[in-house]
């Protein structure tokens, strides 16, 4: 910090001047420059001059005041002013002074220099305005060279610099030497900020408003100052090895030769950028070998400090920060009509993408060790949490005992932010940056072994949020060239299910439960999954009669909820699909009746048709998701504290499960008696909500029926009080003209303790022939399923092996379509108007995997 004012003094406080025998009546005279007007926001950039004096005049706290009040308020309105691609080499030069003062008084305060501290309150203000300067337009024009007069995209010819002159008259080396002043200004500006970004990124704790400066800081002293980048791009220690893994996504060997394409494309890149032009991997990891000559003004900044760690990508935000502003400065200087290897060959983007393929590898690999260690280390916690700015100190602190999850990683995060429509970045830079990612991914896969379960447990993860988001993605930007590479997914899936590891397994099925709708929405895909691999003679008798309950629970649940339901909307294709199911289930229970008798015949054992739970002592449960935001935003409204489908009999809160016949009545909220309430209590708010009254109707009638006990529970585990009070519900619909409030809510799938002497588990129980669940029956008739019509069937194959677990499988089938249709029962007398707009619960496995 003390070095750092010394630079400043010499080339931040007073720009170099321009020669004085350049005056403004020469500078006019450039040609077809003297047609342009002059500066149409010269007024208010004057005005500006003159509130910097207020703010030199003024202490720390009312400084942020005067930024608040005036130079955020400008820059926010003229960030893309018209004049700002009609400026003359003269208005350039008075812009430029003006933004340099404000420049560097900023980052004076943000150094504290002169005993001045910022706040936390304060510092964002102070970081935006940074930002927002640093951003501007004028800094850009010396750069663009001979595209001065055209705009950005367009192709220079191979012999042409961005540091040539633009002509060899008197008068337009008079303008190059304004852009050159321009340049060092810029470039000193920049190097004083490195300076304080590795200060701050070498501290234990560092603000997220600090993070997202440094990294947007570092992309563009990466761009724009001489070395920068060299230095940048050696400490990630790039190797040949992930290089050439980069190069193998985009079909190219390890020895290719791409001299031509950065030929092509580096005349538009500054000049101090061209070392790092890529041509081949033995080049460019000859060229990494080398030592970088530093400059005079970067030899006090400490490049090997504590900060190397956050560059590369852990703890911190800044090298997810730089890759968006990389991203968009790359953009800025490719041609428009560039090509993928044109892309490779651009400064430092190779390189990126090893780094970022690097990460990506450590989030899969290592993050069982990731998750268990850095979990410990107070740096791991999210700068959001450790911000001392005043919007963040009303936020809970996380716990610090709890793993992260790959939706809340940072790489699915920069992800989503850049693709997400709210971003502000152009639609090339997100179709590069989409492109891009699916490649490191489909890397980061093919790196991964089908017999590591904790890789493969990550890769689910990280393929359940990525490839959602980029199908998403393509799918709004309707492009014939963008699309996910399916067949390469699907592979992977299958390749997984080959890896004999039920950790495996059961992931896959939930991310395959996941992403259904995703993945089966093309009907030659839906054809590929469905009836080619899920239900393939082979697959479906390993898993459906799979010896661990687990697996075969999840795989259930995937047939039932995913491929039977999906597969009932009456198309040709989803009756076969329906078809294929019923004959693989036909399939097994042949198979156990044949099992069945010989056993009898041969006085061996006879097959178990104990049902198993998931886990011991536990069942899952479809349970009301509480985890979901409220639709209307942070906070409830009365709509949402007291809507008439809460106050109905069978709420969203209930338990829907096909052990309900075999537990108590008191099961569910419902089943409990609401409070009384009297009638003054409820007359201001039937005065503010006309539904008040409604529901204090429902609330008594369901008080009424509750309170006269529990009958005998029939198939479905509604009461018999419960049905007379769903009786006198539909005949008071019928009379009234208003339908039932429908009211979507989200369930899941939950591991949940149960009591072991009211569930099935361990029990035999009787078994009959497995069934469609009712409301797919009800749209595809397959022929009568009963005993009297199937004969015993040697099984052959797999089912030859996994049929000694046939009759747990179909007694478990048996509950499942149980646990459906009461579900569906459920949910239609709560007001779902009908089958098709029932939800599905989410299935994950949070619940019972563990850290190792």
């Amino acid at each position: 910090m003390d070095k750092l004012p010394l630079v400043r003094n010499r080339a931040l406080e007073r720009a170099p001047a321009v020669p004085t025998s350049a005056s403004v009546d020469r500078l006019q005279g450039l040609g077809t420059e003297s047609s342009r007007k002059k500066d149409d926001l010269w007024s208010e950039f004057r005005a500006l001059d003159g509130d910097f004096q207020k703010f030199q005049s003024r202490t720390s706290t009312l400084k942020t005041a005067v930024v608040r009040s005036t130079l955020l308020p400008f820059l926010r309105t003229y960030a893309d002013h018209l004049s700002n691609n009609t400026l003359r080499p003269e208005d350039v030069d008075r812009r430029v002074n003006i933004l340099n003062r404000w420049w560097t008084g900023l980052l004076e305060m943000l150094n504290g220099r002169n005993g001045e501290s910022v706040s936390g309150s304060d510092r964002p203000a102070i970081v935006e305005a940074v930002t927002s300067i640093m951003v501007r337009p004028e800094w850009s024009i010396p750069y663009l060279g001979g595209r001065f007069r055209h705009e950005a995209g367009s192709r220079l010819p191979l012999n042409s610099r961005s540091t040539t002159s633009l002509g060899s008259t008197s008068s337009d080396f008079l303008a190059e030497s304004v852009f050159h002043n321009v340049k060092n200004i810029y470039v000193q500006n920049l190097l004083s900020q490195m300076a304080y970004v590795v200060e701050k990124m070498s501290a234990r704790n560092v603000p997220a408003s600090v993070v997202t400066f440094c990294g947007k800081a570092t992309a563009y002293a990466f761009f724009y100052c001489d070395s920068v980048a060299e230095i940048l791009v050696r400490l990630w220690r790039p190797s040949r090895e992930t290089i050439g893994r980069v190069l193998a996504e985009h079909n190219l060997e390890k020895d290719a030769d791409l001299k031509d394409s950065a030929n092509s494309v580096m005349p538009n890149f500054p000049q101090s950028l061209h070392g790092l032009a890529f041509n081949s991997v033995r080049a460019t990891m000859r060229h990494l070998r080398s030592r970088p000559q530093l400059p005079v003004a970067m030899a006090y900044i400490p490049w090997q400090g504590p900060w190397i760690g956050r560059w590369a990508g852990r703890d911190t935000d800044i090298f997810f920060g730089f890759t968006k502003s990389y991203f968009n400065l790359l953009n800025s200087f490719l041609p428009s009509d560039s090509t993928s290897e044109e892309r490779l060959c651009a400064p430092g983007y190779v390189l990126l993408q090893g780094q970022m393929l690097t990460v990506l590898d450590s989030v899969i690999q290592n993050s069982n060790s990731h998750n268990g260690q850095a979990l410990l280390d107070p740096l791991y916690v999210p700068e959001l949490f450790r911000e001392t700015d005043a919007s963040a100190s009303i936020l809970p602190l996380p716990p610090t005992t709890i793993s992260r999850s790959m939706a809340e990683h940072r790489l699915i995060i920069l992800l989503r932010d850049c693709l997400s429509g709210s971003a502000l970045i152009v639609s090339r830079v997100r179709d590069m940056f989409a492109e891009s990612f699916e490649r490191l991914l489909k890397a980061a896969a093919r790196r991964t072994s089908m017999f590591n379960h904790n890789a493969c447990f990550s890769l689910c993860d990280c393929m359940e949020e990525a490839l959602a988001i980029l199908m998403r993605y393509f799918n709004s930007t309707k492009s014939d060239t963008s699309t996910l590479d399916w067949p390469f997914w699907l592979k992977v899936c299958r390749q997984m299910l080959e890896s004999q590891n039920t950790m495996t397994d059961v992931r896959l099925y939930a991310f395959l439960y996941s992403l259904w709708t995703t993945i089966t929405a093309e009907e030659n895909r839906k054809r590929q999954v469905c009836l080619e691999w899920l239900l393939d003679e082979e697959c479906f008798e390993k898993h459906f009669n799979h010896w661990c309950p687990m697996v075969r629970a999840y795989y259930m649940r995937l047939l039932c909820w995913r491929i039977g339901r999906s597969g009932g909307s009456g198309s040709v294709l989803d009756n076969m699909i329906l078809k294929t199911l019923t004959l693989r289930l036909h399939r097994v229970w042949e198979n156990f009746l044949y099992l069945q008798d010989s056993a009898l015949h041969t006085g061996r054992p006879r097959l178990s048709t104990a049902p198993c739970s998931p886990a011991p002592s536990r069942h899952l449960l479809i349970i009301r998701n509480d985890s979901q935001p409220a639709p209307g935003g942070m906070f409830l409204t009365f709509d949402s504290i007291l809507s008439p489908s809460s106050s109905t009999v069978a709420t969203a809160y209930e338990r829907h499960g096909s052990m309900g016949k075999f537990m108590g009545t008191n099961e569910s909220y419902t089943s409990r008696d609401p409070p009384s309430i009297g009638k003054k209590s409820w007359s201001l708010l039937k005065n503010i909500m006309p539904f008040a009254g409604s529901a204090m109707v429902s609330s008594k009638e369901s008080s009424k029926n509750n309170s006269r006990g529990g009958g005998p529970k029939s198939r479905n585990g509604y009461t018999e009080a419960q049905t007379k009070m769903d009786v006198s519900l539909s005949s008071k619909s019928s009379i009234t003209p208003e339908s039932p409030t429908f009211r979507a809510h989200s369930f899941k799938f939950s591991l949940e303790w149960i009591d072991s002497e009211k569930v099935p588990f361990g029990k035999e129980q009787q078994i009959h022939a497995p069934r469609l669940p009712l409301s797919l029956s009800n749209q595809y008739k397959p022929s009568e399923f009963s005993e009297s019509n199937h004969e015993p069937v040697d099984p052959k194959g797999a089912a030859a092996v996994q049929g000694k677990y046939a009759g747990r499988a179909l007694v478990e089938w048996d509950l499942l379509v149980d646990e459906f249709q009461d579900f569906f029962r459920r949910r239609i007398a709560e007001g779902v108007p009908n089958d098709s707009l029932v939800e599905t619960p989410t299935l994950g496995v949070e619940t019972f995997r563990r850290p190792s």
